[in-house]
């Protein structure tokens, strides 16, 4: 189902700020490596859209941010915490962990 005109994006014929910008190269980046719909990560992403507005928003009129940054940065954990970077070590660190690789042992 089509919900808006092609062409049309939810932000045609507006400015789109440096935040917003980065939100949406971020959304981007999620919907790509996570095409599978998850409501919690889809509610997240549309946080970060959001709260990329509203910095814009304040900045172009001169107000403090903090709050939203500080939200913005705990939006951006939360979206990590779903998808947890994968942690290996090369073969021969684990080889040293494991005892198998040091020299002199037998």
């Amino acid at each position: 189902m089509q919900t808006t005109f092609e062409g049309l994006d939810y932000d045609a014929g507006r400015e789109i700020g440096p935040m917003e910008a980065t939100a949406q190269r971020i959304v981007a980046n999620y919907e790509e490596e996570w095409p599978d719909y998850d409501p919690i990560q889809s509610g997240l992403l549309q946080a970060l859209r959001t709260l990329a507005q509203n910095i814009d928003a304040q900045n172009r009129k001169g107000r403090e941010i903090s709050r939203n940054m500080a939200q913005w940065l705990d939006t951006l954990a939360r979206l990590s915490e779903l998808h947890p970077a994968e942690v290996s070590i090369d073969d021969d660190v684990a080889s040293v962990w494991s005892g198998t690789g040091i020299e002199g042992d037998a």
